[in-house]
């Protein structure tokens, strides 16, 4: 095979490979990340409460112990033996952290050789036969001058990074991915959790004030999205974080009242409980 077939079979392969690249990285993938560092930031949450009550009551009983008040010696050895097995949790969460990391990492790897691969396969021109014009299909040239045309981005590609940003906690990058994603893509179904995601980061700075105008975006273009009971949620521990205690309490039991059998409205209870705000 020679000339401008051949030429046109190695475009045809290149494009294919770059399809292949980019369909290794698929929703699903994106998906079990995001239930894997959920999963472990709750695991986290839960481990580190415990850590604390049970600091607490040690601190109690030494407490007594050191003003010779009468204290039974296993309640003491009980709980040093409850740190000692969060603490061994402790650590087993941490290596769920650096292997859900590393598959982050490996996923955005994924995703930049797609893009490039991908970027590399666009640019390529297939040789045209001779005799052959512009109306045989060939791409017509640039006007002389003319500013060059930029790519559009493959969505799932910008998401997926983004979220890697997010996840290593390069928030600035991720805000950067996530809003040029909804601004490019707001009809997809990821638009609305890439909104929810540039709340998060703002969350994730303590930039708390910013994050619940980011919820509120997010809340008025798509109301009914699957992140809205998330995004009400964290606009309420954001008013918490400001210490604007009035509009916290509304604003879970807002989520309570909307959302009453989700992980969040549960989330909620528990924080109106602590704040001595349950009907």
């Amino acid at each position: 095979m020679r000339g401008p077939a051949r030429h046109s079979l190695c475009l045809a392969t290149t494009v294919a490979v770059a399809l292949a690249a980019a369909a290794c990285v698929m929703p699903d993938q994106v998906a079990r990340l995001e239930k894997d560092m959920a999963d472990v930031r709750q695991d986290l949450l839960k481990i580190q409460k415990e850590q604390g009550e049970a600091r607490d009551r040690l601190t109690g009983v030494e407490g007594r112990i050191a003003g010779q008040d009468p204290v039974k010696r296993p309640e003491f050895a009980d709980l040093r033996v409850r740190l000692d097995e969060l603490a061994r949790q402790q650590s087993a969460l941490d290596e769920r952290v650096k292997e859900t990391n590393r598959r982050v990492d490996h996923l955005s790897s994924d995703v930049q050789a797609s893009r490039e691969l991908a970027r590399r396969a666009a640019g390529a021109s297939p040789v045209a036969p001779a005799g052959t014009g512009p109306e045989a299909g060939a791409a017509p040239a640039p006007a002389p001058g003319a500013p060059p045309v930029e790519p559009v981005p493959d969505p799932q590609s910008l998401y997926n990074t983004a979220y890697a940003d997010f996840s290593k906690g390069n928030f600035v990058l991720a805000v950067s991915g996530f809003q040029e994603y909804a601004t490019r893509f707001p009809e997809s179904d990821l638009a609305d959790n890439a909104l929810y995601w540039v709340g998060e980061c703002l969350f994730s700075q303590g930039k708390f004030a910013e994050a619940v105008q980011a919820f509120d975006r997010m809340l008025d273009k798509y109301p009914q999205g699957d992140r809205a009971a998330a995004a009400n949620l964290k606009k309420g521990l954001a008013f918490l974080e400001q210490n604007q205690i009035a509009q916290a309490i509304v604003q879970l039991r807002y989520v309570v009242t909307t959302y009453p059998s989700s992980d969040e409205a549960r989330i909620a209870r528990d924080k109106l409980s602590s704040l001595g705000a349950t009907k």
